[in-house]
C-alpha cells in the first residue's frame, strides 16, 4: 500500500485547544460525517494515530486463486497466512473447480484454525469467515494455557521414555494438535492488534514492542511441542519394529527429560513474573548442564536402537535451547520497565 504524506497546519481554537483538518478523501473513504467520534492513539515514538471507531472498521477480506497455487499444501499455507494476518473473510476461487485433494486439504486446514468456518461452498468458490471476538482472548491468558499444555507434554514424554506406553503417544498427538490451534490464534491476535491498536487494552498489549517478544515466545512454545511430537513418533517407530530402549539409555534419557522440564517450568515462571534472576539461572543451566549431558550420554547397546536414542537426546537439547530463547525474551521485556536495575529517561 502506497503511503500518502500530507501536511496540515495546526490551528488554535479558543485558549487551550488546537486542531488540524482531515483530508477529504480519507473522510469519504471511511464513510465519516460531521459529529463522528475518532480514536486518537499515541504511538511509542510520540506520533499520533487517528482511526475510525471499532464499529466502523471495514471487514478485511482476501481472495486466493487456487489454480495459481503450486500444490494443495501451498494452498493450505496461504489459508493459514490469511488467518494469522487477521483477515475476517477469505474466498478461495477455482474456475476449473476444486480437486478432491484441494478440498480435503482445505477442510483439514480449517479444522486447525479456531473460529474459522466455511460459510459458503460451491464447485468454483469457497468462502471462509472468521467468528473471533478478540475481546475474549487476553494474550497473557492464552500464553499461560499454552505453558500448561506444553509442560504436560514434557511430563508425558518423560513417562514415555521410561515405560514405552503407546497410549501416551496418542495423548501427545492430541495435545500437539490443540497447541497448534492455540498458536495460530495467538499469532492472529498479535497481528490484529497491529492493525487495530484500540484492542490493546482488552488483549493486554501495551505496545508493538510487546508483540515482538510474544511472537518469539509463542513460536518457541510451538517448536517445543513439535519436538516432543517428533520424539514420540520416534518411540512409536521403535515399538512397531518390536524394539525398545536399553535400560541404561532409558534411565539417562529420562534424567535429561526431567531436567529439561524443570528448566522449562523455570523459564516460564521468569517470563510471567519478569524475574531476570530466574531467567539468568535458566540460561546458565542450559549452557553448563544440558549440552554437557547430551555429549556425555553413554550410547551402548543394540545398534538398531542407537540412532533413535541419539535423535531423542538431540531433540531434548533443542527443547532446552528454545527455553533459552524464552529466557532471553525476559530480559528484553524487563528493560522496557523503569526499575532500580534499569532506569529509563
Amino acid at each position: 500500500m502506497e503511503v500518502s504524506e500530507q501536511y496540515r497546519r495546526i490551528q488554535q481554537v479558543g485558549e487551550g485547544t488546537y486542531s488540524i483538518t482531515l483530508p477529504k478523501q480519507w473522510v469519504v473513504e471511511k464513510g465519516l460525517k460531521r459529529g463522528d467520534m475518532l480514536a486518537i492513539i499515541e504511538e511509542p515514538d510520540g506520533s499520533l494515530k487517528i482511526q475510525p471507531p471499532v464499529k466502523m472498521q471495514k471487514e478485511l477480506t482476501a481472495t486466493i486463486n487456487a489454480e495459481l497455487c503450486a500444490s494443495s499444501i501451498q494452498l493450505a499455507r496461504m489459508i493459514i497466512g490469511c488467518y494469522v494476518q487477521g483477515y475476517d473473510a477469505v474466498r478461495i476461487q477455482s474456475m476449473k473447480g476444486f480437486t478432491i485433494e484441494q478440498t480435503d486439504e482445505i477442510s483439514k486446514t480449517i479444522d486447525r484454525l479456531p473460529a474459522f468456518e466455511i460459510v459458503e461452498h460451491n464447485p468454483q468458490s469457497i468462502l471462509i469467515q472468521s467468528f473471533i471476538d478478540p475481546g475474549r482472548f487476553p494474550i497473557e491468558g492464552l500464553l499461560k494455557r499454552l505453558q500448561v499444555m506444553v509442560s504436560s507434554m514434557l511430563s508425558q514424554l518423560s513417562d514415555l521414555i521410561s515405560m514405552g506406553d503407546e497410549s501416551i503417544i496418542k495423548n501427545i498427538e492430541k495435545q500437539e494438535e490443540r497447541i497448534d490451534e492455540l498458536y495460530f490464534l495467538i499469532v492472529r491476535l498479535l497481528f490484529t492488534y497491529l492493525r487495530r491498536r484500540e484492542l490493546g487494552r482488552v488483549l493486554g498489549i501495551d505496545s508493538p514492542l510487546y508483540v515482538v517478544g510474544a511472537r518469539i515466545t509463542v513460536k518457541s512454545l510451538e517448536e517445543i511441542a513439535d519436538y516432543i511430537y517428533d520424539v514420540s513418533h520416534e518411540c512409536l517407530n521403535l515399538k512397531r519394529r518390536g524394539l525398545w530402549l536399553d535400560k541404561n539409555i532409558s534411565v539417562e534419557l529420562r534424567r535429561i527429560a526431567d531436567k529439561v522440564q524443570e528448566i522449562f517450568d523455570k523459564c516460564m515462571k521468569a517470563f510471567f513474573s519478569l524475574d531476570i534472576n530466574i531467567a539468568d539461572e535458566v540460561i546458565k543451566e542450559i549452557d553448563e548442564n544440558i549440552r554437557l549431558s547430551r555429549t556425555s550420554l553413554a550410547l551402548t547397546g543394540d545398534p538398531r536402537i542407537l540412532p533413535s536414542a541419539r535423535y531423542i537426546s538431540w531433540a531434548l537439547g533443542y527443547i532446552a535451547n528454545e527455553c533459552k530463547v524464552i529466557a532471553e525474551v525476559v530480559f528484553n521485556r524487563f528493560v522496557r520497565e523503569n526499575t532500580a536495575v534499569c532506569s529509563l529517561s
